[in-house]
């Protein structure tokens, strides 16, 4: 078991031990926590808790700093969720609500992955790119912390500052070693299109932040206009963003069917998104790359033009699902726990944290650092908590996606020429 791990399962005892503790050591038959620990059915658990709990309070060499067991306690809770819920302090909870955290000076997409950061994708022509921190980097300590023992809202809240200041990232096995990021202004990215061989109209599609589905509007007109008689739609490097924006760029390319669907707790659709036949641009087929730097906005896009067969998905299956909502839950003393609330899906009812979208047309990238693959149901997970990632060097290499996106789409309209 990994240093993590131990913790969170020691902390989540402590906090079952503050119950106890602050009750005076209630009396068992009055107290409701010993009730549930002596009732059958999602509780047994609750009796190992209790065993540790008795260590810690008559065992330990010390006497234990409650209020640090109290915060350690809460953090161990909501590290056992998802990776986007998280128990705030004070301080913290005055930054997210000034939305200082979400406003981005890096220019890069952070996730978890074996409980280190990673980068999920790197803005061009941002601060983290100018500075030479690249896809698949895996981050071990940003300004002396070790991301191994943060969640993900104290690495992005590290990572996050004012224009101009700076923060010193630690990588595993890259050269250098170090790594000073001057932080500054991220211009959004501009969607890039291009005329491919056989009239195939390319659009490169950017992170999916606010108004950004307008660009992509642009750009499907634009390779019509210049002829195209179908459409790539590659979403590699497309990390994030905004579920209204992912649905407007499915519904661009569908005349009905469901897009997405946000799905709460025990399962309830809170909400379904279908397409509307004004807002479809063209029939032309298209064909849809995905890899593992693909997240949030951009998956529900893939997901839709394939579920709803209107066009092939090429590539990997996606890595670091990010379709999620959180909602902020204010404690007594000012703190507030950060919890996921509801969780987007695809129009099958698959949530992209835990499944993500798998494309129909594999092809493995090959220009990528391999860090192998999690175990199904565990997105963004590692297999060996507690070690880094296996890191394989990127080989140079063809754009083999791009290339059998291609020939998927030349291929099917030769299909149709026969069959007339």
């Amino acid at each position: 078991m990994s240093i993590r791990s131990k913790l969170t399962l020691v902390t989540l005892s402590a906090f079952i031990a503050l119950y106890s503790i602050v009750g005076g050591m209630l009396s068992k038959s009055n107290n409701p926590l010993f009730r549930a620990i002596a009732n059958p059915g999602p509780y047994p658990q609750l009796r190992i808790f209790e065993d540790v709990v008795r260590h810690i309070v008559y065992d330990y060499v010390e006497k234990p700093d409650l209020e640090k067991v109290r915060v350690g306690a809460l953090r161990g809770l909501t590290d056992g969720l998802d990776p986007y819920s998280a128990y705030l302090l004070p301080p913290q909870v005055k930054e997210y609500q000034s939305n200082k955290i979400r406003l981005d000076t890096t220019g890069m997409v952070i996730g978890q992955y074996s409980g280190f950061a990673y980068v999920i994708a790197v803005i061009p022509n941002s601060p983290s790119e100018k500075s030479g921190i690249k896809v698949g980097d895996v981050i071990e300590y940003i300004d002396g912390h070790a991301t191994r023992d943060l969640d993900l809202y104290d690495v992005k809240s590290l990572l996050s500052g004012d224009p101009g200041s700076s923060v010193e990232l630690t990588l595993i096995n890259r050269k250098p070693e170090k790594i000073k990021l001057v932080r500054g202004k991220v211009a959004p990215t501009p969607t890039e299109t291009r005329m491919l061989e056989s009239q195939v109209g390319y659009i490169k599609v950017p992170i999916l932040g606010k108004g950004q589905s307008e660009a992509v509007e642009a750009a499907i007109k634009d390779v019509i206009k210049k002829g195209a008689k179908s459409i790539v739609l590659d979403l590699r490097g497309s990390a994030g963003g905004e579920l209204n924006e992912g649905v407007k760029v499915a519904d661009f390319f569908m005349k009905s069917g469901v897009i997405a669907k946000s799905i709460g707790r025990k399962e309830k659709v809170i909400a379904t998104f279908d397409a509307k036949p004004e807002n479809d641009l063209t029939e032309l087929p298209v064909a849809v790359i995905i890899d593992r730097t693909t997240a949030g906005a951009s998956e529900v896009v893939a997901a839709a033009i394939m579920e709803n067969q209107r066009g092939e998905v090429v590539g990997e299956r996606t890595l670091f699902g990010m379709g999620s909502e959180q909602e902020l839950f204010p404690l007594d003393d000012g703190s507030a726990l950060l919890l996921t609330v509801a969780r987007h899906a695809a129009p099958s009812g698959k949530i992209f944290m835990t499944d993500g979208v798998t494309p129909n047309v594999e092809v493995k990238r090959a220009d990528l650092a391999d860090v192998g693959t999690p175990d199904e149901g565990k997105q963004g997970q590692q297999q060996n908590e507690g070690a880094p990632p296996v890191v394989v060097a990127p080989k140079p290499a063809d754009d083999l996606m791009l290339k059998k996106a291609i020939e998927v789409l030349t291929s099917g309209a030769k299909a149709k020429r026969r069959a007339a």
